[in-house]
């Protein structure tokens, strides 16, 4: 199995949102398409059809830009992979509503199997929220080129720590 470019297009700009949501800074397309050096003309229907499906809120005009519709705790990889991938037969003979030219397609038990790992598939993407979808949003944020503000709880555990360190005697 494997995810379509326009998934996997989805899911980056996702991240990109997601590592911008806690500054409330809204950005554009042009940013995201730079950070991920992707054609703009492709993010413009990925955005449209994000606002569409009710994940992300556009904004027009001179302060105008994309934001997360949701915390990034809340939006599962699974419920955007689920909308943006097309249909996820695996395999042509079982594709609902065509029919099929193998001999051996009503004795075939493999769309069991197949929906069964599909099922296990999405359920371990319904786990996985944009917000540990990846390792450090520091480090991305970084690659991308994204300036990310230290949120305030941990700023407060910087200064805390440096409060508590000894001075130099």
């Amino acid at each position: 199995m494997r995810l379509t470019t326009y998934t996997d297009y989805t899911l980056r700009v996702a991240i990109y949102l997601s590592l911008k949501f806690d500054s409330g800074d809204r950005v554009t397309i042009d940013d995201i398409a730079r950070a991920y050096a992707i054609s703009h003309n492709h993010l413009t229907k990925i955005v449209h059809e994000m606002s569409m499906h009710g994940l992300i809120m556009t904004t027009r005009g001179r302060s105008g830009g994309l934001q997360l519709a949701r915390p990034p705790g809340k939006i599962t990889i699974g419920e955007i992979v689920r909308w943006s991938e097309p249909d996820f037969v695996l395999v042509e003979c079982h594709s609902s509503g065509k029919e099929s030219s193998c001999n051996i397609y009503h004795a075939c038990n493999l769309n069991n199997a197949f929906q069964l790992a599909l099922d296990a598939f999405l359920k371990v993407l319904d786990k996985m929220t944009l917000a540990n979808a990846t390792y450090s949003p520091q480090a991305v944020s970084t690659l991308l080129g994204i300036p990310i503000e230290i949120q305030k709880s941990q700023a407060h555990k910087i200064s805390k720590t440096a409060s508590h360190k000894k001075a130099p005697a």
